[in-house]
């Protein structure tokens, strides 16, 4: 290794400080930079000089050159150098044809496989023949050798895809160039070949540089050995991937060479790569191969004697650690030496931080000699004391058993949990460790101080054991730092060097000598696992915790005996004879027999097995049979291929001539092929051709002259020469057949050490193939029936374990033969094993599962494609997608566990994760079960809901047929309360504050869309702002696919253009509950509901269409600028006004216009930033729309209940989030943005950012009130707006936090859409309620000089907009006489704030003069006398609020709107009236320039667009209808005739624009909107128990039964036996003795007495239908009436029965598996349990339950949750129990004295049975007592559902019963008498709706009831 070293650092330039040498001796490790790698890889240059590593010591360089240290400093990384000499590759190695002849490793037919067979076989005979019976005799064809190194230069850059690479000068091989033409450029053809990075040539080596196996086979099965537990696929799969690696190599012309563990790296998802090992190509010089003859001799006797069976044990590995124990027990070795050979062993390594070698501290240092250590007890153990460690591992085991079996266990129970952990490590050698690295791993600051000064501390504060510097290396005491003292030893030391030696010393003394080997058993023996370790306590964590991550250090256990103790003391005796006085004979006899008897032992002990050899004789009597027998079927192979095609001219098989000699090509195999198309052709071929097809011999051939030419020889030798006979010996030269053997037996011997990896760490990392061998056939030999079954065959085959080893090794025929013994050329009838015969299904030697060829292709395409955006994304998902289905239709479980780590890390990358949701999700979950989807998708699904980076296509997870999906598939409860709140976050749109900060004109609709306007600009205005829409459109395309979205480029002014943020009316509720039934496969059921098409808005289609054709004066005005904003936006041709960041000017205080700003003040702005931005409204567009409308479609599918519960609580919430922040509270140019000021225009209110954010949740929140009626405004919204708005307990702290602030902005907000909605009676009827819970708490907050708003001046000026429209509203709907009885309080509070800053002014408390440490006392006198603290900051506020300003735009309405009541209502409205008029002075038109000019100015009067458009307006002045002058006459501002025409934008009031006056049903609409009559709306028993339900904890865990009667569902006319709810609870299925069954829908309508229609009768039974069930995983409906229909929910299409197999032996009870499983249970009334599956014929399983007559009928089935097992309830009152992994009966028992009426599962290994003999009794699975029994003292319990931890219970007397399956209590939790009224007849069946906590009661009737 020393001389490699030293020529990587002579040809490669490396330092070598930078190289170390790898465990198996075979490479390099180098730490290089990566642009040193990447100039190598893709520049194909070798740099002059590799780098040195700047800034690093050397001791770090080092570290990372540590296999168990990933953490590598940035630019740096680490490559395997392997090297081979080329001069040990002179030599000649022979083409034989290779047995490898499969065309493109593809064997698809059975056909091919046999004809490659038969024709492998002829010719392995063939040659054989020839070998034996030809060659020696005739030596004129040998096939032209070619050079081992030509042939494996060419090979490598064929199987890498890269040339050599050419270092230094004189290099003798110059035709690389020829050949690296015809080696392609790129990467090689097999995944499963680890990758060259780069191939390179000197003159004297070949250099193949690898990446760095980070994890290979051996640390799996070393350290993570849980990663293959109860798995043999996985074993199977990275077998497969080497086997396919193998084989690419082989048909390459490369041989893999012995393989070990450590040449297979995987990775985390156990995807294998083979690295190729080249050492044993090299051919070994003279003085070796004479070493290695001596050895072979060594070997040859050391087999001689296996073979007389004397010590088939021992292999080399095994003698040397047997000798070596020896050894130490006998004192010839030191206890040191042998402590670091057991460390090597078990993989520790020197200088690596995490693995280091330990060895016991052994004194405490106190006292010269020290006080010896205990080594009974762990080092562990001693420092933290008994009491600790177990009060660790009592926690831990508590915790486990409270954890269940989930996962990864973190809760284990240990007591250690690591014998040298890295930051002991590093304290240790802390003195020549540098200071950043001290810094990274053991604590963060730099503190010398707290490191242990001396020995002694040393040694008393670790926990750990000590490491072998403190007894070899005096330099560790030395500290490199300069403010690190050195470390202390002893007094009674007095230099390191003599401690060095004194603790040596201590280490060999005898009182440590015969202790020691209790430390080995703690460390690295018996007492690390089982009772010994907990008697210990010494559980290891990483022994236990059954760790599927991968990791390249641990714990090992070496051996699983107790470690004999080494003889110390009386074993010394004196070589001299004692003196004794009289010598005895008989003594000396005695003596003799000991001896005798010692060597006996001896022998016992060396040779355990002495009885070997008799069995092995019967062996090889056995194999030579089998041998005859092989040669038998080889013939008849032969005999198959027809004889027309062998040449009669040739004898013998010729290599043709014509092939180059330097190139490694195979013989084109001209015979066999030439036969192939003949046999195709004629494929019945007559007797009498048959008799035509003789082998031809040519002229004068005489088949034995050349025996008697040898007889005449041999004559002419012995009679005549009197010589002996010649023995023909031939010596093959080395062929690559031979590799090739060598390497599958080398393969073999890798999967026995997978197989018995326990047992085979005690031998050396770089032993030896024939080692190797030895030991493993020995494991197999003695230990069978550890082998698995799948791999049992192959190890047969390849080990040949059915030859003993003698024969076997025996048989190697020459010396210069790599393989350690030569195959069979036939057997069992097949040649010579190969990669590519074990790859193939029909070979049947390994049994790979079927799906793993499409499951490897799977991974093959994940791994080679590179995403790098969205597209390739989409693509790559879309390939996968169309591969899956072909592995799921075959997969196992076992199989699952390997392809679900794919499938999770394509859903965790941002560019796959949308597209892997869309199409991966649902085939995948119907695969695992709801179960595990939950365990494993959940998190994934929860990241993609979250993530808000990958925004393309992700309205793709808002369609409702994906959420239809998610509800299925995970289940409706663990939806609901896991990712429903994730999936509605969207509404609010958690995009990027860049996005939030846009105007986002075209991402919601208006305000009142539906109310008042005719055309929502959603879609319109954005599509028509494209200037290129055409290149959009398609781009959008790119993610809608199956969403319909029409382009409309210009739309007419008339047309409705409708988002669909509002539902048409047209959907009626029916077609909501059919498009909920949709078929979940379906992916094109998003576009049900199109984006894009025309539709009336939902209030347009009730109103008028005439009023939408023109617009004219009758509209009103928010109609007329809906029209004028879509004008300008035509004109500006998609230059939309952006304001980018809209706050308020710091002069003008409360101000409330932000400014727009101009068309032209980005003129540098290209186009394609503004398409970006369209496309990405767009986007945002649909999405909102698609969550839109998915939540409507949930919030009908989930019924009133649980919407309530889980969609509105949600909304409402998010609500308020949607005001959060000042960037919320800015105001937004908007349709008003100039409007004139009136009445109208105040209620119209001015949108701040956070309204277009709130939009969609606002419309989601009103459609639940369309839905489900008012009562969802009253009871449930109201009551969390006086939440919201109620005082909060910060309120004396005189500032609010910011949610409250954006609590009270929703809250006004939401009130101000509810009273729209109202009805006049309701809002009369609740108006004082509004009055105190919601506007006068606001009031207080929005007027209160005590508190303070979190954004200051901004947010109460917003608060105050919203709640004086609020206001404004209210008046106009109830008139001004209501006004004045209800709300003279509220307007009076509000107008109020005006004089209070009138009397602080007047008192000189302006907050001018007030210091900020100021709190002035004050009497409020508008206030009822209070003192209230004042805060400067809020003052300056209320200043800047409640401003003239503010007057003008709020006092001027209300006046016009109240008329002369205000001056009764407003006490201070003189007050209020002069600030309105300072205002109006302070903005005189004269001083103002024209507004075409400057449009930022910030006016909230100025509207030239509406004078311009509609000048003729302006003369129409109407007396009565409460228009204002222009001079303030008490409270009328008079306007003068002159200004009104004038176009400089001054104050102009139309009549048309009075939106207080109602003049149309139009203008009544913007204030009231009745909600429509629904189908669903609340009332009744429906509204009784709604009320009472949303007033209940969610998490109520009980059963609570108020027998409110909600439904009927009527239809059959026969007693129902069966009911079924679907798992959504939206529909379900009831079976009839009418012979029907029934699919019913669940949807509330009406107020209890409403009975509902089936949606789908299924009428094709025959007989009752005792039984109907819906198989989960399908989505299919099972029912039976003694024959089994499964057929299908959607279309009521039977797709299969199943009939009794015999017609006196009828069905009896079924049932369906859980999801994953397609299987149905059948039971029949012979005691016999038959599986279905329904996708297949036939039976999968059958099992005879019971035997005899006693047993009885098998009344009824149950299954457990998880699928394992069934119970079959008899009616003699047996219950069975079985596995249903197994097929073995776990239990049978007489669990009642009656008939069994029913058996349910639950959690846990619980059931449940009811019997006739009236009691219901809970039963643990393998327990013997029942949990608990209950008696039902009138009639039996004859049916029963489960409800969490409960059982509702129904009798025939019609009584609901509730009982505990977790207290034992005698008696019911609640029992209840069903009444006459709720329930009619004789219950029959129940079954419960566990979400909505409903009770479905079938009776004989036939009427099925629905009641809560």
């Amino acid at each position: 290794m020393e001389c490699f070293l030293r020529r990587v650092e002579k040809d490669l330039n490396i330092d070598h400080r930078q190289l170390t040498a790898a465990v198996e001796g075979t490479h390099l490790i180098a730490f290089v930079p990566v642009k040193w790698l990447v100039s190598l890889k893709e520049r194909r240059v070798l740099p002059t000089q590799c780098p040195r590593p700047e800034g690093l010591s050397e001791v770090e360089v080092r570290t990372f050159l540590q296999h168990s240290v990933q953490k590598l400093p940035a630019g740096w990384t680490r490559v395997e150098i392997h090297g081979l000499r080329k001069e040990r590759l002179a030599y000649p190695l022979a083409l034989h044809h290779s047995a490898q002849d499969d065309r493109n490793g593809r064997l698809e037919t059975l056909h091919g496989f046999m004809q490659n067979v038969a024709s492998q076989n002829y010719r392995n005979l063939w040659c054989r023949a020839h070998c034996l019976y030809v060659q020696p005799y005739c030596h004129a064809h040998t096939p032209p050798p070619v050079l081992a190194l030509d042939l494996l230069r060419v090979a490598l850059q064929k199987i890498y895809g890269c040339p050599f690479l050419q270092v230094g000068r004189s290099v003798q091989y110059a035709s690389t160039a020829k050949d690296s033409s015809t080696a392609t450029k790129g990467t090689s053809s097999c995944p499963n070949i680890l990758q060259a990075e780069a191939l390179l040539e000197s003159a004297n080596m070949l250099y193949i540089i690898y990446p760095y196996v980070q994890y290979c086979l051996h640390d799996i099965v070393t350290f993570s050995p849980a990663k293959l537990t109860n798995s043999h696929a996985k074993v199977l799969f990275i077998l497969f991937h080497v086997l396919q690696a193998m084989r690419a190599c082989h048909q390459a012309g490369l041989a893999c060479g012995p393989i070990s563990l450590r040449d297979v790296a995987v990775d985390e998802k156990l995807c294998s790569r083979l690295r190729i090992n080249l050492r044993e190509y090299e051919k070994l010089e003279e003085e070796e191969r004479d070493l290695r003859a001596d050895e072979e001799q060594r070997a040859e006797k050391s087999r001689a004697v296996e073979w007389t069976g004397k010590e088939a044990r021992c292999t080399a590995c095994q003698e040397e650690l047997r000798g070596l124990v020896l050894d130490w027990v006998h004192g010839r070795v030191s206890n040191f030496h042998y402590l670091m050979q057991l460390n090597r062993l078990s993989g520790r390594r020197v200088g690596d931080p995490n693995y280091h070698p330990v060895l016991p501290w052994v004194v405490d240092f106190t006292t010269k000699n020290g006080k010896f250590r205990d080594l009974r007890k762990s080092k562990f153990r001693l420092n933290k004391g008994d009491k600790q460690l177990d009060f660790t591992y009592e926690m831990t085991k508590q915790a486990f058993a409270a954890g269940g079996s989930s996962g990864e266990q973190l809760h284990v129970p240990h007591h250690i949990s690591d014998v040298l952990s890295d930051i002991t490590y590093y304290v240790y050698t802390a003195r020549r460790t540098p200071k950043a690295v001290l810094c990274c791993h053991v604590r963060s600051q730099w503190e010398p101080n707290e490191y242990p000064a001396s020995m002694e501390r040393m040694q008393s504060w670790t926990p750990d054991e000590c490491i072998p510097e403190f007894y070899t290396d005096p330099t560790i005491f030395k500290s490199i730092h300069s403010d690190m003292p050195d470390l202390d030893v002893p007094s009674w030391c007095s230099s390191y060097e003599e401690f060095i030696a004194i603790h040596r010393m201590l280490l060999e003394s005898r009182e440590v000598s015969q202790d020691l080997h209790h430390w080995i058993d703690l460390t690295f023996g018996y007492k690390l696992l089982g009772k010994d370790a907990v008697k210990e306590k010494n559980v290891c964590l990483h022994l236990v915790d059954n760790h599927t991550h991968l990791t390249s250090y641990g714990v090992v256990q070496l051996f699983d005996q107790p470690h004999p103790r080494r003889t110390v003391g009386l074993a010394y005796l004196p070589a001299e004879a004692p003196v004794i006085a009289r010598p005895l004979i008989q003594n000396a006899r005695e003596t003799i027999v000991l001896e005798d008897a010692q060597g006996q032992m001896g022998d016992g002990v060396n040779g355990l097995v002495l009885e070997a050899t008799s069995c092995e004789t019967s062996w090889s009597g056995e194999k030579s049979i089998s041998g005859e027998d092989d040669l038998e079927q080889g013939t008849e192979a032969l005999d198959s291929i027809p004889a027309a095609g062998r040449a009669a001219d040739q004898p013998c098989p010729v290599t043709p001539s014509a092939q180059p000699s330097n190139l490694p090509a195979y013989p084109t195999e001209g015979k066999t092929s030439s036969v192939r198309p003949n046999r195709r052709s004629k494929p019945g071929v007559a007797q009498a051709e048959r008799d035509k097809m003789k082998i031809m011999l040519p002229e004068g051939f005489n088949p034995v002259q050349a025996l008697e030419e040898l007889e005449k020889l041999y004559n002419f030798l012995v009679k005549g020469l009197n010589s002996q006979m010649e023995q023909p010996l031939v010596e093959l030269p080395l062929g690559l057949s031979d590799l090739f053997q060598r390497d599958m037996q080398a393969l073999g011997v890798l999967i026995a050490e997978v197989v018995f990896a326990p047992r085979v760490r005690t031998r050396r990392p770089d032993a030896s193939l024939l080692e190797r061998f030895l030991t493993v056939r020995n494991l197999c030999q003695y230990h069978p029936k550890e082998i698995p079954a799948p791999l049992q065959h192959m190890l047969d085959t390849l080990l040949q374990l059915n030859m003993p080893v003698g024969r076997l090794l025996k048989n190697k025929v020459a010396k210069n033969r790599v393989q350690l013994f030569e195959y069979n050329p036939v057997s069992q009838g097949l040649p010579p094993p190969s990669p590519s015969q074990f790859l193939s299904p029909f070979s049947s030697v390994v049994p790979f599962p079927p799906y793993f060829p499409s499951l490897h292709k799977f991974i093959f395409t994940y791994q080679s494609k590179k995403v790098e955006d969205e597209s390739q994304g989409r693509e790559l998902v879309f390939q996968l997608c169309q591969q899956l289905e072909g592995i799921l239709c075959e997969i196992t479980p076992e199989g699952l566990e390997i392809l679900l780590p794919f499938i999770l890390s394509l859903m965790s990358e941002e560019n796959t994760a949308v597209y892997t949701a869309w199409y991966l999700f649902e085939p995948i979950a119907k695969a695992l079960g709801p179960k595990n989807a939950n365990k494993y998708l959940l998190k994934p699904l929860i990241g993609a809901y979250e993530n808000p980076c990958c925004l393309h296509g992700r309205f793709y997870l808002y369609t409702d047929c994906f959420v239809a999906q998610l509800m299925v598939r995970l289940g409706l409860q663990s939806f609901l309360s896991n990712l429903l709140a994730h999936i509605l976050q969207i509404l609010v749109g958690i995009e990027s504050s860049q996005e939030e900060s846009k105007s986002l004109l075209g991402t919601a609709e208006d305000e009142e869309s539906g109310g008042g306007s005719p055309v929502s600009c959603a879609f319109g205005e954005e599509i028509k702002m494209d200037v290129d829409h055409g290149s959009t459109a398609l781009d959008l395309l790119d993610y809608t696919s199956g969403v319909s979205f029409h382009d409309q480029a210009y739309l007419p002014e008339n047309e409705d253009f409708q988002s669909g943020l509002y539902v048409s009316e047209s959907l009626q509720p029916q077609e909501q509950e059919l498009l909920s039934l949709g078929r979940l496969s379906d992916k094109s059921s998003a576009s049900e509901v199109s984006l894009g098409e025309d539709r009336p808005a939902d209030g347009d289609s009730q109103k008028d269409k005439s009023s939408l054709k023109s617009v004219d004066s009758s509209q009103d005005l928010k109609q007329s600028e809906d029209s004028e904003e879509e004008e300008e936006e035509e004109e500006e041709d998609g230059e939309a006004t952006v304001a980018t960041e809209l706050t308020l000017p710091g002069g003008t205080g409360a101000s409330m216009d932000a400014p727009l700003a101009d068309d032209h003040s980005e003129p540098g702005e290209g186009d394609e930033q503004e398409l970006h931005d369209h496309s990405e409204d767009k986007e945002q567009t649909i999405l909102l729309d698609t969550a839109c409308k998915m939540v409507r479609w949930l919030s009908a599918k989930l019924g009133p209940t649980v919407m309530s519960r889980y969609i509105a609580r949600n909304l409402l919430r998010l609500l308020t989030s949607c005001y959060i922040g000042p960037t919320r509270q800015q105001f937004v140019p908007s349709n008003e943005e100039n409007s004139p000021l009136n009445a109208g225009n105040i209620y119209q209110k001015r949108p701040v950012l956070g309204d277009q954010v709130s939009k969609p949740v606002l419309a989601c929140l009103m459609y639940m009130a369309y839905l489900y009626g008012e009562p969802v405004l009253t009871y449930q919204y109201l009551p969390y707006i006086s939440y919201l708005v109620g005082p909060s307990s910060g309120v004396g702290s005189g500032r609010l936090n910011s949610r409250k602030e954006a609590g009270l902005l929703a809250a006004v907000t939401l009130t101000q859409k509810i009273i729209v909605c109202l009805s006049d009676t309701t809002l009369m009827d609740i108006l004082p309620k509004i009055n105190q819970e919601v506007l006068l708490p606001v009031l207080g907050f929005l007027t209160s000089p005590a508190v303070g708003f979190p954004s200051g001046v901004q947010a109460r000026t917003v608060l105050c907009v919203k709640t004086i429209s609020l206001i404004a509203l209210i008046c106009l709907r109830i008139g001004q006489e209501m006004v004045q009885q209800h709300l003279s309080d509220t307007v009076g509070t509000f107008f109020g704030a005006f004089s209070l800053l009138q009397e602080l002014q007047a008192q000189g408390l302006s907050s001018e003069s007030l210091s900020p440490g100021e709190m002035p006392e004050l009497e409020v006198p508008p206030s009822d006398g209070r003192v209230l603290p004042l805060d400067p900051a809020t003052l300056a506020e209320l200043q800047r609020v409640f401003s003239p300003e503010m007057a003008y735009t709020t006092y001027v309405p209300f006046s016009c709107l109240l008329g002369d009541v205000i001056q009764t209502i407003v006490p201070n409205h003189s007050v209020v009236g002069r600030l309105a008029s300072l205002y109006l002075e302070s903005v005189n038109p004269k001083s103002l320039p024209l507004v075409s000019q400057e449009p930022a100015l910030g006016t909230a009067c100025l509207d030239q667009d509406a004078l311009g458009s509609e000048p003729s307006s302006s003369h129409h002045e109407d007396s009565h209808s409460g228009t204002f002058g222009s001079v303030l006459v008490g409270n009328r501002i008079q306007v003068p005739a002159e200004t009104q025409h004038a176009s400089s934008g001054s104050l102009c009031f139309s009549p048309r624009a009075d939106g207080f006056c109602p003049s149309s049903a139009s203008e009544e609409n913007a204030l009231k909107q009745d909600l429509p009559r629904s189908a669903h709306m609340l009332c009744g028993n429906w509204l009784a128990y709604w009320q009472y339900e949303i007033g209940v904890s969610q998490h109520d865990p009980h059963f609570h039964f108020h027998q409110i009667k909600l439904q009927s569902f009527l239809g059959h006319t026969g007693a129902i036996k069966c009911v079924a709810p679907l798992s959504c609870e939206d529909f379900f299925l009831s079976g009839s003795k009418d012979k029907t069954v029934r699919l019913w829908p669940l949807y509330n309508s009406g107020d209890g007495t409403s009975e509902t229609e089936p949606r789908l009768t299924y009428a094709q039974h025959k007989k009752s239908v005792f039984y109907v069930s819906q198989l989960e995983a399908p989505q299919q409906v099972v029912s039976c009436d003694g024959t089994v229909h499964v057929w299908d929910q959607f279309t009521g299409k039977l797709l299969r029965t199943f009939d009794a197999l015999d017609s006196k032996v009828p069905i009896t009870a079924v049932t369906t598996m859980p999801s994953p499983h397609n299987s149905i249970s059948v039971a029949s009334a012979d005691s016999v349990l038959r599986f279905i599956d329904h996708r297949k014929p036939g039976l999968q399983h059958e099992f005879r339950l019971a035997s005899g007559v006693s047993a009885g009928l098998i009344r009824c089935l149950a299954v457990s949750p998880s699928g394992r097992s069934v119970m079959a309830g008899f009616s003699s009152g047996f219950i069975v129990l079985l596995d249903t992994r197994t097929g073995l009966i776990l239990r049978g028992w007489p669990a009642h004295e009656g008939d069994i009426l029913q058996i349910k599962a639950a959690e846990g290994s619980v059931l449940i049975s009811s019997s006739s003999d009236h009691s219901l009794t809970v039963w643990k699975e393998l327990e013997q007592k029942p949990l608990h029994q209950y008696k039902s003292a009138s009639d039996p319990i004859h049916a029963f559902d489960l409800y969490g931890s409960e059982v509702v219970t129904g009798t025939v007397a019609n009584k609901i019963g509730v009982y505990s399956t977790l207290e034992s209590s005698a008696f019911p939790t609640s029992t209840t008498k069903l009444s006459s009224e709720n329930f009619r007849g004789t219950l029959t069946s129940l079954a419960v709706l566990p979400t909505k906590c409903h009770l479905l009661l079938g009776s004989d009737n036939g009427v099925i009831r629905l009641l809560a």
